[in-house]
């Protein structure tokens, strides 16, 4: 069989969060940063043709939604661990945010072969927890997610 060169989902993607893998995980769904201003043409009046394009020198925040199984003992925030394990609802999420500050989020990218890539999101806060649901006879289990947004991005090879 050929060596796979294509990136595919499932069983090869992990993010880990402080350091430790975040378990129950479904989804990872990132915005990347994008610019604050959009690129823009400078054409004077006695041009036919723009005669630049000016590119913002500036990024906004990127964001990372995580989804989770919910777990029967703890609400989906509580994976996180330190003070987000005691948080009653989303104010004391935001609580133990500021007390614990930005962190870290790796996002680890596990080739067939064994090649490995990591991405680091710097500056990583919690900004939302999606706790809301509908409990209905035919659900099995209950989807929750948590987002951050970050600062930056860098990769490691």
């Amino acid at each position: 069989m050929a060596q796979s060169i294509f990136r595919v989902g499932g069983g090869y993607t992990a993010i880990l969060y402080n350091g430790q893998v975040l378990s129950y995980v479904d989804t990872i769904r990132e915005t990347a940063p994008r610019p604050v201003a959009g690129p823009q043409a400078i054409q004077p009046l006695d041009q036919q043709y723009p005669i630049e394009i000016a590119f913002p020198a500036a990024l906004e925040a990127g964001s990372i939604e995580v989804q989770f199984r919910e777990q029967w003992n703890s609400e989906v925030w509580a994976a996180l661990g330190g003070d987000f394990r005691t948080a009653a609802d989303l104010l004391d999420v935001f609580k133990a945010q500021l007390k614990q500050g930005a962190i870290t989020i790796t996002k680890i990218i596990n080739s067939p072969s064994g090649h490995q890539r990591k991405i680091l999101y710097h500056g990583c806060v919690v900004v939302n927890v999606q706790i809301d649901e509908t409990v209905n006879i035919g659900q099995m289990t209950f989807p929750k997610t948590v987002q951050f947004m970050y600062l930056r991005r860098t990769e490691v090879f």
